[in-house]
């Protein structure tokens, strides 16, 4: 159900003590008379897309959860909620480890006295913001018990850094996740530049930090304490996005936790690491760098997850770096728009159970780069708009493959991909294929498929006949595609073993 508007009983409800209206995304307000419920302990609006808080809403003096999480709409608080002081839990945005090029939140401040709120066990995000009316950095000084994770967002309107240490992020014991972020561009990045340093020196967290995220930070140089092994020496995740200022640590002998696991680094060009890098590192994720943070992998023995994304000049991955990586089994390849080739030397690449393609533009064939991946179990290829050709010496090794997803490959013969090998294949979907116009005869040989997913394939107008021959395909899932295609599936759902899905729309 999602509901536009509250019901005026509900607000009657006078002993209701907890009210859930999740996923009600045409839900924009809520009426005066919800300050009526005044025995409200939770109050739980998860991806409600409420734009304003009612006023009414700080009579709830005894609330202890508000749950605001993916209220993307959201622009600002109550003016009066330092009334809430019973308040615990006030979640606010999205998970902050999501996604690392999320656009600035709508919600802009923070209202005066939030920092009153002393009983505050979780507060997801906090915003800095300039406007007179509105809470400075220093009102965290007083939270003492939040745990969990914060974020801070707008952290460009920190004026003085003095403000910063008021904060008093040392003192917060049970935090265990951070993320500080400034924006990414904008007018007022050369204002943000003159104390960056002092002010992200000033936000030095408790030791026991976890995940550490920095967004978009301008400065040149990085405080010691950021992944510091001395004054991190807990820290399982660091992750430094949009920083194309930075060079490295003010400090020579940084030494990052000899407890990291994951590193993640995403537009930072300038960036220098430290070395050797943790042997512990099993996940790393590098994008729009320099080459040598492509090198650096080499000697990470334990990794076992490796992203590379944003290497627009990059013509080849090179060969050496991965030769090390006997325990490598996810490789994700994004953005390489000038990529033209995957590795072809490193044999170590045979423990790769998981390959990702995604949005690599220059991508002409995979017929070299598989050949080693004799454990992959799941291939996905999505994007590549030049991909013309998965040959028979590309996937004739790829006898562990259980799901193959090809997407959005517009130049890709389909008729060319060799099926007769996949012996191992389960789950296949074909979607986005213009050039798919009747099924390759070869999946005959796929005696093990589950699952057939063809969606947005505009020409493809009949499925074969010996489609049923497959012994254990049980579900049939066609999308959008020919209507030709979707009458004749029709006559398919009187199948007694198939389950057929048939979508003229999505």
């Amino acid at each position: 159900m999602n509901i536009a508007s509250l019901p005026k009983s509900v607000c009657n409800l006078r002993n209701l003590q907890i009210l859930v209206l999740s996923y009600n995304f045409k839900l924009t307000t809520l009426p005066p008379s919800i300050g009526n419920l005044k025995q409200l302990r939770c109050l739980d609006l998860y991806q409600v897309g409420i734009r304003v808080l009612p006023e009414s809403i700080c009579c709830l003096t005894n609330l202890q959860t508000l749950n605001l999480e993916k209220c993307s709409n959201l622009k600002m608080l109550p003016k009066n909620l330092s009334k809430m002081r019973k308040l615990r839990k006030l979640v606010i945005g999205s998970d902050i480890y999501v996604d690392i090029n999320m656009e600035d939140p709508m919600l802009t401040h923070m209202p005066l006295g939030i920092g009153e709120l002393t009983c505050l066990k979780q507060l997801s995000t906090f915003v800095v913001s300039q406007l007179s009316d509105s809470a400075g950095i220093q009102e965290l000084e007083k939270l003492d018990h939040l745990e969990g994770e914060l974020a801070i967002n707008g952290i460009q309107n920190v004026v003085d850094h003095r403000d910063a240490y008021k904060a008093n992020l040392s003192s917060k014991k049970s935090l265990l996740k951070l993320h500080l972020r400034w924006p990414v561009g904008g007018s007022d990045v050369e204002i943000e530049c003159n104390n960056s340093k002092e002010v992200l020196e000033a936000l030095q967290p408790q030791p026991n930090i976890e995940h550490l995220r920095i967004h978009g930070y301008p400065g040149v140089m990085l405080p010691g304490w950021v992944g510091s092994s001395t004054a991190l020496p807990k820290l399982i995740r660091l992750e430094l996005y949009n920083m194309p200022n930075v060079e490295g640590w003010s400090s020579e002998c940084l030494l990052l936790p000899s407890c990291l696991q994951d590193l993640h680094l995403y537009n930072c060009p300038k960036l220098k690491l430290p070395t050797p890098l943790p042997s512990s590192i099993t996940h790393l994720s590098v994008g729009k760098g320099n080459d040598p943070s492509l090198e650096s992998v080499e000697n990470l023995l334990s990794l076992s997850f490796l992203r590379i994304t944003g290497f627009d000049e990059v013509e080849t991955l090179p060969e050496a770096p991965l030769r090390n990586l006997t325990r490598l089994q996810y490789l994700d390849i994004y953005d390489c728009d000038k990529l033209k080739r995957l590795p072809t030397e490193p044999e170590n690449l045979s423990t790769v159970t998981n390959l990702f393609i995604w949005r690599c533009g220059g991508l002409e064939s995979l017929t070299e780069g598989l050949r080693n991946l004799t454990s992959l179990e799941e291939l996905v290829v999505s994007k590549c708009q030049s991909l013309k050709s998965l040959s028979e010496s590309s996937l004739q090794h790829l006898t562990a493959l259980q799901k193959l997803r090809i997407w959005d490959c517009p130049e890709l013969e389909v008729m060319s991909v060799d099926f007769q090998h996949l012996i191992s294949l389960e789950d296949l979907e074909l979607d986005w294929l213009p050039q798919l116009t009747s099924l390759p005869e070869e999946i005959k040989h796929a005696r093990r498929l589950r699952k057939l997913e063809i969606m947005s394939c505009e020409n493809l107008r009949k499925l074969p006949e010996w489609l049923l021959e497959l012994p254990a395909l049980t579900l049939l899932r066609v999308i959008e595609c020919h209507p030709e295609l979707h009458k004749r599936c029709e006559d398919w759902n009187r199948i007694p073993h198939l389950r057929v899905e048939n979508h003229v729309e999505l």
